[in-house]
């Protein structure tokens, strides 16, 4: 078993290479959660709710079975609304406005979806301000109330985000399950959360739905600074979290991705060997 020995031997070098980088991975996600302020500062999507397509991923939207990187919130807490966003094409991943990860009271799973739009208590009007919808334009939006102010209805936004959906805000029901303690936060939704009604399709809205009430600032985990695509169905896969609909071509490159890694320290043993063989030879 000489060949073994010999291989055993060569691929000494270059395990030792892919043991520096595991060990330099590590380090560097310690930094990373010293530098951007949030534990853990990477996360594994498990759903599909903010895919752009049932079907199939994208680099620059965030798809089932990636990971995403958090930083803490900076410059005081603010973060960008969608509506906020829409005037000046501020935009993070596909659509204007940032995403955020936040986890409500009582929730086990952190949420990773869109900052919708500001939700402003009125105590003097009893109802919610959505400051945002002044700078619109005209046949954009529309409530019951009659403007932005003092909402106590319900409200729709028109042709929003990549799927085109009428969103559908309910203030009543937010402000009936906050009881007598209303307050301010963020109205929140995932890009591809909607449902097609007679031929019309309705964005939903977390609030009512994932959650009772706006999110506050405090239970903001942080904002999505980044995207590393795929490599979070290993732990999908591993915790036997997958979901049926994974998309098919994230699992082809990561497939792709994990067979170049396994080669790479033959690879490197052999282009050592052959270095070894061309200096031999002269």
């Amino acid at each position: 078993m000489t060949w073994w020995r010999e291989l055993s031997r060569g691929l000494g070098r270059p395990m030792l290479v892919v043991g520096c980088v595991f060990l330099a991975f590590m380090l560097s996600v310690a930094a990373m959660s010293a530098l951007l302020g949030a534990w853990p500062p990477f996360m594994a999507v498990e759903s599909r709710s903010m895919q752009h397509s049932d079907n199939s991923s994208a680099i620059g939207i965030i798809d089932t079975g990636d990971v995403v990187v958090v930083s803490a919130l900076q410059d005081s807490g603010r973060v960008r609304t969608y509506l906020g966003s829409m005037l000046d094409g501020y935009h993070k991943f596909g659509e204007y406005g940032d995403v955020i990860v936040y986890q409500a009271p009582n929730e086990d799973v952190p949420i990773v979806h869109r900052a919708f739009c500001n939700l402003v208590y009125n105590s003097t009007a009893y109802g919610f301000d959505i400051p945002e919808l002044a700078s619109l334009p005209n046949g954009t939006w529309t409530s019951t109330d009659g403007g932005w102010q003092g909402l106590t209805g319900w409200v729709e936004v028109y042709h929003v985000g990549y799927a085109d959906v009428t969103v559908y805000i309910d203030v009543r029901e937010i402000l009936g399950s906050m009881d007598d303690t209303p307050h301010s936060g963020l109205i929140t939704m995932g890009d591809n959360n909607w449902k097609e009604i007679e031929n019309e399709r309705f964005g939903v809205v977390d609030q009512g739905n994932l959650v009772k009430e706006p999110i506050r600032l405090e239970w903001v985990i942080g904002k999505v600074v980044g995207e590393i695509p795929w490599i979070g169905s290993i732990r999908l896969w591993i915790t036997g979290t997958m979901p049926p609909y994974m998309p098919v071509n994230s699992i082809v490159m990561l497939v792709a991705f994990l067979t170049s890694m396994a080669a790479l320290p033959a690879a490197l043993w052999l282009s050592a060997r052959a270095l070894e063989h061309r200096r031999g030879g002269s």
